[in-house]
């Protein structure tokens, strides 16, 4: 059990800081425009900025609802090697992002002013002309923004990190350069900051689109591979990844509506200022939703309902860590991530006292969006669009009725408390679906206890040596005949272990450090699987087969060709960099 549970540790443990990293550097881009307004643009120029930020979050949703339900679609795909589909989905995606944030970006910019005022401004407000005029600039960046996030899914099934990486620091780097010019050249406002961005975006979008469509990727873009017909089935995989930025931007139009209510401008700008940095910790809650939901497919689709308690109590563990650094972090250095954006100091010390109480949530969401992730991971969606739509709710009255009765004061306190009762609202949720103890890990994995392979019909092991692999074999041989194997089935078994195990510990660790082999032997109705994952080199032995199969060189490879020529089937995918093969016999 040990051994099986060393995957999926060491599986999060890589994953977790890349999936953090990427929401970091997209999210910087976005601080950039708001430190930079703050020391050169003034109060008037932040709060702008801060009252966009529900519009952005709605653009950032209607791309993303295309992009997540993409790459669920394909990354089941890229296991059965069907290419075609892969391309037809893609394209299609492409395609219907950019069809719909042209027609949101046309809507937005011809009913600027109506917007504005359902974000709580007045017609005749500095405020209300400067949020326009940034509005208008950054949504131009839609259309690019669809583009962009259709492709860290895709670029992470192929395994190209490279041009995923290339794409957000150009736009990262080129934001910082078009910002100073329009701050020091072109005087161009808030405006010009938005369009900073927007130009930025344009340019990555436009790098990655030169890319996919060439080289070496296996999926492509193309017109031809566009099925309309197919929309119905991205969105509705996609449909929790709107709905959650939908709640968020719902939840921070009514916190900044509500320090308009019952303060002024200047503290919309402290919450700005809190928020900002805030998006940069959300980032951590955020990367363990994703990783949690991808991790949670791959474990769930295998059964393993050990494997699924383990991802909880591992996602529980890192909240709690993560947590408590950040807030180490802010309680020490939160006067300097305030005066990233402002040397204001009558707001630098709200914002500071905001921000520190801000931070103490963030343990109450790292645990929430994990489990929201889990959700997606076993297709609960409906459970976790249910706990994202509670938040939003709770979050938008408590905004509206809790100062009335504790003051301006209260609403600093909104996300902790909402965030604490959001998470009483799922363990009612646990304890009413699985009538367990919801302080067990065996009720949080909302399965009844029929679901996956009895501990006395699998067996898993890592073998990083031959002797390790013969050993192993000699025991699977074993487990074959005590569940009433025959005696071709024993001999294929073994087979199949030591000539697929000693072809990955021979040939794919060469440039890994860190190398990790998982073999595991189950038995069901379906009959033996043998499942190999390892995260050495590239290599689909399946491919291999089918290229070499016809040749008239019967020598080469004999245990491969012998494996796959004696299987039932065999599936072959690689995802997140580990290369997972899927043997029936």
């Amino acid at each position: 059990m040990n051994r099986k549970r060393s995957f999926i540790s060491d599986f999060i443990s890589r994953m977790l800081p890349s999936m953090i990293a990427s929401q970091l550097v997209i999210t910087i881009c976005s601080i950039i425009d708001t430190a930079l307004a703050g020391h050169f643009l003034g109060e008037q120029a932040i709060a702008a900025e801060g009252m966009v930020t529900p519009v952005v979050l709605v653009v950032a949703g209607l791309s993303s609802i295309m992009a997540a339900g993409n790459a669920n679609i394909c990354s089941n795909e890229s296991g059965k090697c069907n290419i075609d589909e892969m391309n037809s989905f893609f394209s299609t995606t492409v395609t219907v992002s950019v069809g719909i944030s042209l027609i949101f970006t046309t809507l937005v910019l011809i009913f600027s002013p109506v917007v504005c005022m359902m974000l709580g401004l007045q017609r005749d407000s500095v405020l209300f002309e400067q949020t326009r005029g940034y509005m208008c600039g950054y949504v131009l960046v839609m259309p690019a923004l669809s583009v962009i996030m259709v492709f860290p899914g895709m670029l992470q099934i192929e395994g190209d990190n490279k041009t995923s990486i290339i794409a957000v620091l150009t736009a990262f780097l080129l934001d910082i350069v078009f910002d100073l010019a329009n701050l020091f050249v072109f005087h161009g406002g808030v405006f010009g900051m938005a369009m900073a961005t927007t130009l930025s975006y344009w340019i990555s979008a436009a790098f990655v689109l030169v890319r996919m469509s060439s080289g070496n990727h296996t999926v492509k873009y193309s017109i031809k591979s566009v099925r309309l017909s197919r929309i119905g089935e991205i969105m509705h995989d996609g449909l929790p990844a709107l709905i959650r930025n939908l709640c968020i931007a719902l939840s921070t139009a009514a916190i900044n509506a509500a320090f308009l209510k019952f303060g002024s401008e200047r503290y919309v700008s402290i919450f700005t200022v809190v928020s900002q940095v805030g998006e940069l910790l959300i980032c951590f809650p955020s990367g363990m939703c994703e990783l949690s939901a991808m991790v949670t497919g791959i474990i769930n689709g295998e059964e393993d309902r050990e494997g699924l308690k383990e991802i909880l109590i591992i996602m529980l563990k890192k909240s709690v860590i993560i947590s408590l650094a950040l807030l180490a972090v802010i309680c020490f250095s939160g006067d300097l991530s305030a005066r990233i954006f402002t040397l204001d100091k009558n707001i630098l010390s709200l914002a500071k006292h905001g921000l520190r109480i801000f931070t103490i949530h963030i343990l109450f969401r790292c645990i929430s969006e994990s489990y929201i992730g889990y959700l997606r991971g076993i297709k609960r969606h409906g459970l976790g669009n249910m706990i994202l739509i509670f938040m939003a709710l709770c979050t938008t009255v408590y905004a509206y009725v809790v100062p009335c009765f504790l003051g301006l004061e209260s609403l600093w306190y909104n996300f902790v408390v909402v965030m604490f009762f959001n998470l009483v609202f799922i363990m009612v949720i646990i304890c009413t679906i699985s009538h367990k103890n919801p302080f067990m890990p065996d009720a949080w994995i909302l399965k009844p206890d029929s679901f996956g392979i009895a501990k006395e019909n699998m067996m898993e092991d890592t073998s990083l040596s031959v002797e390790d692999l013969c050993v192993f074999s000699s025991d699977a041989a074993e487990f074959v005949n005590k569940h009433g194997g025959s005696k071709r089935q024993k001999m294929l078994v073994s087979l199949c272990i030591e000539e697929m195990g000693k072809n990955i510990i021979s040939y794919a660790y060469e440039k890994e450090k860190d190398p990790l082999l998982s073999i595991k032997l189950m038995f069901t109705e379906e009959g033996f699987k043998l499942r190999f994952r390892d995260n050495g080199v590239h290599f689909n032995p399946k491919e291999y087969y089918d290229l070499y199969s016809g040749k008239d060189d019967k020598v080469s490879n004999f245990g491969i060709r012998m494996v796959f020529g004696s299987a039932s089937d065999v599936t072959f995918m690689n995802t997140m960099s580990y290369n997972n093969l899927l043997v029936k016999i």
